[in-house]
């Protein structure tokens, strides 16, 4: 049995049929996550229109820092956690808040960053306005008692300090790892799950892998984030929830334990996380 934790069904090419290759594969849980208002809707909307006895399917509610910084500024973040969380309220197939956190990527997006030393860096306008979403996100989770799932991309140190400050009351899961083994142990110290999409195959993974030979099974979950983010050997193409197993395959690997060690534990641990028991 395989649980893809994260992906993104609604961007998944001809979503029946890969349902259906998932199923093959062994995958017996997925989860659909929403990235905004719209994105939210949607993976309620997949959810409860393809989940079935052999492939159940669930759903989260989130505003990611950049997917989501749209509705925010059309509609005032008030608006917009009020909406999200009338819509997380909507359904019992929603089990999390997310995916959100912080993205502070170099990019050459004039609107999201500014100059520096020759290269394109996140402005600390939009560093707080991504704090700012964090935290509202962080209280909603709260108040509806649901676990998180987190984002982040070079912003370790501030991730965790407002986690840490917010005094959440549920825990929940740092998806498609890309820190080294310092963030790793803190956000193990914090309580959290760790999930591995197709990154820790890639062959300039190191420090990813390292990750994962070292945390601890228990808290472990799988992941795709289909359709982004293919596995080796099929880096750059379409992802899609059946190559959780390939993911699954290659952790075993690192580890020295067998395909079944990682998928079975790992599938428990998305049950314990997201209260599926």
């Amino acid at each position: 049995m395989l649980v893809d934790s994260h992906a993104h069904l609604d961007f998944v090419d001809d979503l029946e049929k890969a349902l259906v290759r998932a199923k093959e594969a062994g995958v017996k849980k997925i989860f659909s996550i929403g990235t905004n208002l719209e994105e939210s809707k949607k993976a309620i909307e997949i959810s409860n229109k393809y989940s079935s006895a052999d492939l159940k399917i669930y759903a989260t509610c989130g505003i990611h820092p950049k997917d989501g910084r749209a509705d925010v500024e059309k509609f005032g973040l008030l608006h917009c956690f009020e909406t999200l969380k009338q819509i997380a309220r909507s359904s019992n197939k929603v089990v999390a808040i997310g995916e959100y956190g912080l993205d502070y990527y170099v990019t050459s997006d004039p609107s999201y960053a500014k100059a520096s030393e020759g290269k394109q860096e996140t402005s600390e306008e939009e560093k707080k306005f991504q704090r700012e979403l964090f935290r509202a996100q962080i209280r909603l989770a709260a108040e509806l008692n649901l676990p998180l799932v987190i984002h982040c991309r070079n912003g370790w140190e501030e991730i965790f300090d407002l986690i840490d400050k917010r005094g959440r009351t549920s825990l929940g899961v740092f998806h498609s790892w890309t820190g080294d083994w310092e963030a790793a142990k803190k956000a193990l110290d914090l309580g959290f799950y760790i999930s591995f999409s197709g990154i820790v195959t890639f062959q300039n993974a190191s420090a990813v892998q390292s990750v994962a030979k070292k945390i601890p099974l228990d808290r472990m979950l799988l992941e795709t984030d289909s359709p982004y983010l293919a596995p080796e050997p099929f880096r750059g193409s379409t992802n899609e929830p059946k190559n959780v197993r390939i993911v699954a395959q290659f952790i075993a690997g690192l580890r020295n334990q067998t395909v079944d060690e990682i998928s079975f534990k790992t599938s428990a641990n998305a049950r314990k996380l997201f209260n599926l028991l």
